[in-house]
């Protein structure tokens, strides 16, 4: 296997002239999700083409990635990814679009296996063995080492004959048209921002909304310090003392700053202590201005109603999941029934299915019980 490293925008484009040519590439990329810098950043991208060339491209070198994103939103070209969803994601923040997807992550779960990763995989089905002792590599840092690069390769190296091999049982399976689907569904997944991310944070629930609103200046506050320092937010305050210091908005900074574990060295410098002290002043001000009041939010997480008939539902449901269990596998049957399908038609009593395969199977199997099962026409997510 030849290796070839990208480090030009010429070289980019050359390579992708070669790629335009393969019907499938394997794909697989490297990024930093707030793990050693700020944000969700592209380190490295791996292809290649089953013919013997592994094309890695390092994008810190790199001016304009969109003969890449051409190539990954070409719909004649099938791109072999295993495990997609986060690459999927990262490259549609970056506004690519990637068309032409097979997870072969996807195909090991309809083929019922427990565990699902690209090392299992090909321990299973080709005896082989292969060195994950750079997966936490700081890929940011440059240069990059052999053992890097090797292990960047051997991520894509072997995803075609993984492919083949997986598809051909799938095949034999007659559940071809599970693959097709879920690697649509996945083709649709989009990029993003939370809501109001500072209210994700443990134990936020538990504030007054007078505190919520603090906490999330903070919150804001601690975002942009972050990106200052190109450090993951949780780097410059733990989420745990964020939530503490909403909580108790009128205490000591300076003091609490010396005394809280985990807090950034460059924040108890004068200057951002003062940033902080100013950031949870204004809060305060603007919590009076909007009249924001002190009583605390009816807990969002209220149990289901239990009556005689949820319990009725959610017994009905669970016998069509043991006997789909009992006929497809234990893991296989993740992909159509999970908890939250169930609990969805225990409170709704109408089974709410994104999957037309797993609606299928779900209305086939209760026939075959005996169970009648209304469908709703509102589409949700059923799978993982």
């Amino acid at each position: 296997m030849a290796i070839v490293l990208l480090a030009s925008d010429s070289d980019l484009r050359q390579a992708v002239q070669q790629l335009e040519q393969c019907e499938e590439l394997a794909v697989d990329l490297e990024f930093d999700q707030n793990r050693y810098t700020y944000g969700f950043n592209l380190c490295l991208i791996q292809i290649a083409d089953g013919k013997g060339k592994c094309f890695i491209i390092d994008p810190f070198y790199i001016n304009d990635l969109k003969p890449f994103f051409h190539l990954m939103e070409n719909p004649a070209i099938t791109k072999i990814i295993h495990h997609s969803n986060n690459d999927i994601l990262l490259l549609d923040k970056m506004g690519c679009s990637v068309k032409g997807i097979v997870d072969t992550d996807v195909a090991a779960k309809i083929l019922n296996y427990e565990r699902s990763s690209l090392a299992t995989v090909l321990k299973e089905e080709f005896g082989k063995e292969i060195d994950k002792s750079q997966q936490s590599s700081n890929w940011n840092k440059r240069p990059l080492t052999e053992d890097q690069l090797r292990y960047a390769a051997i991520d894509v190296i072997y995803l075609h004959k993984v492919k083949s091999k997986l598809l051909q049982e799938i095949e034999k399976l007659g559940r071809m048209h599970w693959l097709e689907e879920e690697d649509f569904l996945l083709e649709q997944l989009k990029y993003t921002e939370s809501e109001n991310p500072h209210l994700r944070l443990k134990h936020s629930y538990r504030l007054n909304y007078y505190q919520q609103y603090l906490l999330k200046w903070l919150y804001t506050f601690r975002e942009n310090l972050a990106k200052q320092f190109n450090k993951p937010a949780h780097f410059v305050i733990p989420n745990e003392a964020l939530v503490e210091l909403a909580n108790n908005p009128n205490t000591d900074v300076h003091e609490w700053l010396n005394h809280t574990r985990g807090i950034h060295g460059n924040l108890k410098k004068p200057k951002n202590e003062r940033l902080l002290e100013d950031a949870l002043q204004e809060a305060k001000e603007a919590a009076k201005a909007n009249h924001i009041s002190h009583d605390y939010p009816e807990h969002r997480f209220q149990r289901p109603l239990r009556t005689p008939e949820t319990e009725r539902r959610k017994e009905l449901l669970t016998a069509v999941q043991q006997e789909i269990m009992a006929r497809y596998g234990e893991y296989a049957s993740k992909l159509i029934i999970n908890q939250s399908l169930i609990t969805d038609f225990r409170q709704n009593g109408k089974l709410r299915c994104s999957k037309k395969y797993g609606s299928d199977i779900v209305l086939g199997v209760a026939q075959d019980l005996g169970i009648e099962i209304h469908v709703s026409t509102a589409p949700q997510h059923s799978g993982e």
